[in-house]
C-alpha cells in the first residue's frame, strides 16, 4: 500500500503532458491486457470444446467402422456356412470328401458378401466344430483337429443359444498359433514404456485380440449340428485404424505431420495404430497413460480430453472394447494433434498483443498530441494573463475550436472586457470626481473673487455715472470715454454675476413640473431668432413623464445655453434633435451613451427612476482633447470676444444642484450630444404609480 501511495505521489509530480501520455498508455495497456486474457480464455475454451466435440464425433465414427468390420466378418462366415454343404459333413462326421471339399472351404475363406476395398481384412482363422465343441476341420491348419474348444466363450454361447455370435475376444498365443501358425510373427510384440504410461510387468504380450464370429450349422429340421467359427487377428492389422484415419481425417497434415490418428488397444497396449514414433514407425507396443487407463479400462467410462500420446499431446477420445461376456479387454482411440490448435492459440495471443501494442502506439500519439495541444493552450493562456496583468485590457484571446478551450477563452475574454469596462468606469468616475472637485474649488474661488470684486465694481459704476452727469456737454470725446468705462464696468459686473450664479445654489423655489414643458418654453424663446432660421428642430418628447422637482428658471437657462451653443456650432445650418425618455434607474455617472437598463413607462421604486434629456446637433463637434475641460469655467472653443466660457459651467452646476448629471459626447465633424439625467419627483411619481395600479385593478 505504501509503495502504491509513493508511486501515485511521484505520478502527480510529473508534468501534465507526461501524465496524459502515461494515463492513456496505462488505460490502453490495462484494456488490452484484460481483452487479451478474456479473448485467450474464451477462444481457448471454445476451441477446446469444439475440438472435443469433433473428437467425440470421430470416436463415434470409429466405432461404426469397427462394428462394420465385425458385421462384414459375420456376413462372410454366414456366406461360407450357407454356400457349402457343411451340415452334411458335420452330420456324417466325414471329412474324407477329399481335396475338393477342402478346396471349397479354402475358397470360402477368400469370398465375401461385400465388395473388397483397400482396407479389406482377410479371415485369419476358420474352424468347423461339432455340437460338442470338437474341432472337425481347421482351414488354416488342417493337420490339427480333434481338440475341443468349448472353453471359447463365443463358441460356447453360439452352441448354447443356437444363434450367431459376434464379439472381440482375447486369445492366448498358443491357441492362435493352433488356428493359424502363420500368425506367430504378428503376435510377438514387445511392450514399450512411454512417459506418463502405466506400469506393466510383462515385457511381451501373451495374448492376441481377435474379431470373432460363430455361426450355427443346423440340418433341415433345424437341429444344431455344429458351429463354423472364424476370426481376424487385430494385432498389427492396420486396416481398421487406417480406414478411420482416411475416413474421418482425410489424411490431413499439419507442418508435415498427420493431424488425426486412430488406435486399437489390447488392454493398455497399442496393437494397431497409425500414431508414429520419432523415427516414423508405428507406435506398436507402447502403453497408454495412467489417467486414461484408470478411467477407461478400470472404470469403464469414455474419456475425452487432452492426453499425452507416445511423444506428443493430442486432443483424444477413448472408448472401451468389450468381449462377449461384457468384460473390458481393450480400447478404441481417435485423436487430433494438439499442435495446430496450440499454434492457433499462440497466434491469437500474438494477434491480441499486436493489437494492444498498436493501440498503445496510437494512444501514445494521440495523448502526446492532445497533451501538446493542451500544454500549448495553457501557455497561451499564461501569456494572456501576463499581458492583461501588465495593464493591456484591450487584449483579446483568439478562440481555439480544436482544443476545446473555447469556453475558457470566452470566459477569459469576458473577464478582460468586464475589467476594461470597470476600469473605464473607474477612470471616468475619477475624472468626474476630479472635475467636480475642481469645479467646486473654482466655484468657491469664483464666489470669493466675485464677492470681493463686486463692491469695487459697484463703486466704479456709481462714480462713473456721477462723473458722466456732471461732465460738460460740449466735450463729446470725454463723455464717450466715460460711457466706455460704464459699458465695460457693466460687462464686468455681468461676468461677476455669472460667477456668483455658477457658485451658488438655486435661489428659486423648488417646485414639481413637467420637464417637457420647460424644454418647449425654452425652444419658443429662441426658435424665431435669426440664428435658428436655417436649423431643423426635431423634438421626440416622451408622453406621461413623471414630474421632476427643481428651479424651473434655472433649468430654462441651462436649455437656452445648450440650444444657443448648438446653433453656434452648426453656424445656422443643421439639425437640432431633442428627446426625452424615462429610465428605470439613475445611471452611473461614468456611463457613456444610452443607459443599458432603460424601461419606459414602468413604475418601479420612484427613487430609482430618472428622466433622460438628450440634445444633439450636427455641428462641427468638439476635439477629443477638449472634452474633459468643457465644463470648466472660462473654457471656450469660440473666438475671443464671442463668449466668456461660463455657460456650460453654470449649466453643470445647475444640474449638479438638482441631483442630476450632465455628460457630453462629440466627434469632430459629426456633432455633439449632451445627455442630462434628472431624478423624478418621488412624491408625484408614487402618486402616478398608485393611480396606474388602481386603473389596472379596475380593468
Amino acid at each position: 500500500m505504501k509503495f502504491i501511495k509513493e508511486l501515485l505521489n511521484k505520478l502527480f509530480t510529473i508534468n501534465l503532458q507526461k501524465r496524459l501520455v502515461l494515463g492513456f498508455l496505462i488505460a490502453t495497456c490495462l484494456t488490452g491486457a484484460v481483452a487479451t486474457l478474456v479473448g485467450i480464455r474464451v477462444i481457448g475454451e471454445n476451441t477446446v470444446n469444439e475440438v472435443q466435440r469433433r473428437v467425440q464425433q470421430d470416436i463415434n465414427t470409429a466405432k461404426l467402422i469397427y462394428n462394420y468390420n465385425i458385421e462384414r466378418l459375420a456376413c462372410r462366415i454366414r456366406y461360407i456356412a450357407l454356400q457349402f454343404p457343411l451340415h452334411e459333413t458335420t452330420a456324417s462326421n466325414n471329412l474324407h470328401v477329399g481335396e475338393e471339399f477342402k478346396r471349397l472351404i479354402h475358397e470360402g475363406t477368400q469370398t465375401s458378401c461385400t465388395p473388397k476395398d483397400s482396407y479389406y481384412m482377410s479371415i485369419d482363422m476358420l474352424s468347423l466344430v461339432d455340437a460338442d465343441g470338437t474341432v472337425l476341420y481347421r482351414a488354416f491348419n488342417p493337420e490339427v483337429s480333434g481338440d475341443n474348444i468349448l472353453r471359447d466363450p463365443v463358441v460356447r454361447k453360439c452352441l448354447e443359444e443356437e444363434t450367431p455370435q459376434l464379439s472381440t475376444e482375447l486369445m492366448p498365443v498358443r491357441l492362435i498359433e493352433r488356428e493359424n501358425p502363420e500368425l506367430s510373427p504378428r503376435i510377438e510384440m514387445a511392450i514399450i514404456k512411454t512417459p506418463q504410461s502405466i506400469d506393466v510387468k510383462e515385457s511381451h504380450l501373451s495374448e492376441g485380440m481377435v474379431l470373432k464370429v460363430a455361426y450355427p450349422i443346423v440340418d433341415e429340421e433345424k437341429n444344431l449340428l455344429g458351429v463354423l467359427v472364424g476370426g481376424i487377428l487385430l494385432n498389427r492389422n492396420y486396416a481398421i485404424v487406417d480406414k478411420v484415419k482416411a475416413t474421418v481425417y482425410l489424411d490431413e497434415k499439419y507442418k508435415g505431420r498427420d493431424m488425426g490418428f486412430a488406435t486399437i488397444f489390447q488392454g493398455g497396449v497399442r496393437i494397431a495404430t497409425n500414431v508414429m514414433t520419432k523415427d516414423y514407425k508405428r507406435a506398436i507396443g507402447t502403453i497408454v497413460s495412467r489417467e486414461v487407463y484408470e478411467k477407461v479400462i478400470e472404470q469403464g467410462r469414455d474419456w475425452t480430453g487432452r492426453a499425452f500420446v507416445v511423444n506428443e499431446w493430442y486432443i483424444s477420445s477413448y472408448t472401451p472394447i468389450y468381449d462377449v461376456n461384457k468384460n473390458i479387454i481393450g480400447m478404441l482411440y481417435t485423436g487430433i494433434l494438439e499442435a495446430k490448435y496450440r499454434d492457433m492459440k499462440l497466434m491469437t495471443i500474438w494477434m491480441f498483443l499486436g493489437i494492444t501494442g498498436l493501440g498503445m502506439v496510437i494512444a501514445f500519439v494521440i495523448s502526446f498530441s492532445l497533451g501538446h495541444t493542451i500544454i500549448k493552450r495553457i501557455r497561451i493562456l499564461k501569456e494572456a494573463t501576463e499581458i492583461i496583468a501588465s495593464g493591456n485590457l484591450d487584449y483579446r484571446l483568439p478562440r481555439d475550436r480544436f482544443s476545446e478551450f473555447d469556453i475558457l477563452d470566452e470566459a477569459l475574454n469576458n473577464m478582460v472586457k468586464s475589467l476594461k469596462d470597470r476600469d473605464d468606469r473607474l477612470r471616468k468616475a475619477f475624472q468626474q470626481l476630479t472635475r467636480t472637485e475642481r469645479l467646486v474649488s473654482l466655484g468657491q474661488i469664483a464666489a470669493g473673487v466675485a464677492h470681493e470684486i463686486n463692491n469695487p465694481l459697484g463703486g466704479i459704476l456709481l462714480y462713473s455715472n456721477l462723473v458722466l452727469e456732471e461732465f460738460p456737454e460740449d466735450n463729446p470725446a470725454g463723455r464717450e470715454n466715460i460711457e466706455k468705462i460704464i459699458y465695460q464696468t457693466n460687462r464686468c459686473k455681468g461676468i461677476v454675476q455669472n460667477l456668483l450664479d455658477f457658485a451658488r445654489t438655486p435661489s428659486g423655489e423648488m417646485l414639481s413640473f413637467q420637464i417637457n414643458n420647460v424644454i418647449l418654453t425654452s425652444l419658443n424663446l429662441i426658435k424665431d431668432q435669426s440664428m435658428f432660421l436655417g436649423i431643423e428642430i426635431d423634438t421626440q418628447l416622451a408622453d406621461d413623464l413623471p414630474d421632476i422637482k427643481g428651479d424651473r428658471s434655472r433649468l430654462e437657462q441651462v436649455f437656452l445655453n445648450l440650444f444657443i451653443n448648438a446653433a453656434d456650432a452648426m453656424e445656422g445650418r443643421g439639425k437640432l434633435a431633442i428627446t426625452t425618455k424615462l429610465l428605470s434607474r439613475f445611471p452611473d455617472v461614468t456611463e457613456e451613451g444610452d443607459v443599458q437598463t432603460e424601461t419606459e413607462g414602468i413604475c418601479l421604486l420612484a427613487s430609482t427612476k430618472t428622466v433622460k434629456i438628450t440634445i444633439s446637433d450636427t455641428g462641427k463637434g468638439i476635439d477629443k482633447a477638449y472634452l474633459p475641460h468643457v465644463f470648466e469655467p472660462f473654457f471656450t472653443t469660440k473666438e475671443p470676444g464671442q463668449g466668456t466660457g461660463l455657460g456650460l459651467s453654470i449649466a453643470y452646476g445647475v444640474i449638479q444642484r438638482h441631483n442630476g448629471f450632465i455628460d457630453v459626447k462629440s466627434e469632430p465633424g459629426k456633432g455633439t450630444t449632451f445627455n442630462i439625467f434628472l431624478p423624478v419627483d418621488t412624491e408625484t411619481d408614487s402618486d402616478m404609480c398608485r393611480e396606474k395600479k388602481e386603473g389596472l385593478s379596475i380593468v
